[in-house]
C-alpha cells in the first residue's frame, strides 16, 4: 500500500489546481493567495511533510467548507501522522461521497480508514472499510486486506471466519509475493491457521456433546 500512496500523490500534484479549487466552496471564491496556499499544501503533502500539509489544509478547512477529496486528504495527513482517531473522523465523514472517484484513489482511502480502525480496536467499522477497499483495489493487494480481516474476525472469536481469510491471505500472498517488511507473514499465517483450527474443533466438539447435529465448520478439519 505504500506504493500506492505515492502513486495517489503524483495524481494530485499532477491535476488542476484552479480546477480543483472551483469545487471548494459555494462562497466565497476562492482568492490567488488562497489558490497558493492549496498549492503548497498539496507540495508539503507530496514531499511527506504531512503536519506542514495539515497546517495548511486546516487552515483552508477554517475559511471554506473543503470538498470531500480535500477532507480525505486531511484525513491520510492524519493517518501518516499516526493521529488514527483524526483520520477516521475525516475518512468516516466523507466516505459515502468517495465513489465518484477512481477506484485506484477510492482504495487509497478506504485502506487507510480500515487500518485506522484497526489501530483503534474498532474491528467492526474496520471490517467495513477493508471489504469496500476488497471491491476497488487489484487482486494484488488483496492479501494485506486480508491478513487484516483475518485478526478482525480473530479478536471477535469468530474462528471460521478468522480461518478463512488467513487463508485468503496466505493463498494471494503466495501468488502474487510479500515485501521484505512483511515475509515473516509466511510463517506466521500457517500458525495462525492452525490456531483457529484448533478452536474450531474445540467448538465442533462441544457441539457433538450436547446437540446430535453436526454443523458446517467439520468441513475444514
Amino acid at each position: 500500500m505504500k506504493q500506492k500512496f505515492f502513486i495517489l500523490l503524483w495524481l494530485i500534484v499532477s491535476g488542476s489546481i484552479c480546477h480543483q479549487m472551483r469545487g471548494i466552496v459555494p462562497s466565497p471564491s476562492p482568492t490567488v493567495d488562497d489558490t497558493e496556499r492549496l498549492k503548497m499544501a498539496l507540495a508539503y503533502f507530496q514531499s511527506e511533510k504531512y503536519q506542514e500539509a495539515l497546517n495548511l489544509f486546516h487552515q483552508l478547512d477554517k475559511e471554506y467548507q473543503l470538498n470531500p477529496r480535500y477532507r480525505a486528504y486531511i484525513g491520510l495527513c492524519h493517518y501518516q501522522l499516526w493521529n488514527y482517531a483524526e483520520a477516521c473522523n475525516y475518512l468516516d465523514s466523507v466516505s459515502s461521497a468517495l465513489h465518484v472517484l477512481a477506484p485506484a484513489e477510492q482504495a487509497v482511502y478506504y485502506y487507510a480508514n480500515a487500518e485506522s480502525h484497526f489501530l483503534l480496536k474498532e474491528y467492526q467499522e474496520s471490517i467495513t472499510y477493508f471489504e469496500m477497499f476488497l471491491n476497488v483495489c487489484h487482486a494484488n493487494e488483496k492479501a494485506d486486506a486480508y491478513y487484516r480481516l483475518g485478526f478482525c474476525y480473530l479478536y471477535q472469536h469468530h474462528w471460521l471466519t478468522a480461518y478463512e481469510y488467513f487463508s485468503s491471505a496466505l493463498s494471494y500472498y503466495r501468488q502474487f509475493g510479500v515485501t521484505p517488511q512483511k515475509r515473516q507473514r509466511l510463517v506466521q499465517l500457517p500458525k495462525m491457521l492452525k490456531g483457529c483450527k484448533k478452536h474450531l474443533e474445540i467448538v465442533t466438539e462441544t457441539v457433538q456433546l450436547n446437540d446430535s447435529s453436526h454443523i458446517s465448520i467439520q468441513r475444514i478439519l
